[in-house]
């Protein structure tokens, strides 16, 4: 998000709907996302939203040159 767009409550409002179109739509089991381990404002979204973190993946993805560690979220949606 926009750095004017912060404090809305728009990422959550996105997050929500992306958890209703993969429940409702597309019968998904999971979602999963991840985030840097210093985003806290992406993490505090995702807690917010209901999804839980799930673990921590040394050096996930190649970001700005390097491999750098995420903290990794998932939400169940259904059994």
């Amino acid at each position: 998000m926009a750095g004017s767009s912060t404090g809305r409550g728009l990422a959550c409002a996105t997050v929500q709907a992306i958890v209703e179109s993969a429940s409702v739509h597309l019968g998904l089991h999971r979602i999963e996302a991840s985030t840097l381990l210093d985003n806290t404002g992406s993490q505090r979204v995702l807690l917010k939203s209901g999804v839980q973190q799930s673990g921590m993946a040394p050096q996930y993805l190649k970001i700005a040159g390097k491999r750098q560690d995420h903290n990794l979220y998932q939400m169940l949606l259904h059994s």
